[in-house]
């Protein structure tokens, strides 16, 4: 079957939101240089350190999660349609972009028969 355009546009959606988050590791590399180099006491240094390895961990998580959603929407598996849902329902928190974005993913997903039928769902 061929992919729906709306199915391509999430997954380059999703690719978009993979690549914020390398940005995103660049900043927390920034952070790192920035605490370490600062000469605060040692508690400040050491928990400074363990939150910015806590949300290193966060961003490459979600990186990860965006990237191989995106790449599953793009080869059409089965999987993709529901992690993307899932993806969606965590966007909306990303007030207003990611709201919005979720919003449309999340009506996408769920209505156009044809994004339906490329994942194998039929009738509903």
């Amino acid at each position: 079957m061929r992919r729906p355009e709306g199915v391509t546009m999430v997954a380059i959606w999703f690719f978009i939101q993979a690549s914020f988050a390398l940005l995103g590791l660049g900043g927390m590399t920034i952070g790192f240089l920035g605490l370490w180099t600062g000469g605060g006491e040692y508690n400040d240094i050491l928990f400074g350190t363990l939150g910015m390895i806590l949300g290193v961990m966060l961003i490459v998580g979600a990186g990860a999660a965006f990237l191989a959603t995106g790449l599953g929407l793009w080869r059409l598996k089965e999987w993709s349609r529901s992690a993307a849902i899932v993806l969606a329902v965590l966007q909306l928190l990303v007030i207003p972009i990611g709201t919005i974005a979720g919003i449309m993913i999340l009506l996408y997903l769920n209505r156009n028969e044809e994004a339906k039928a490329a994942f194998g769902i039929r009738g509903a």
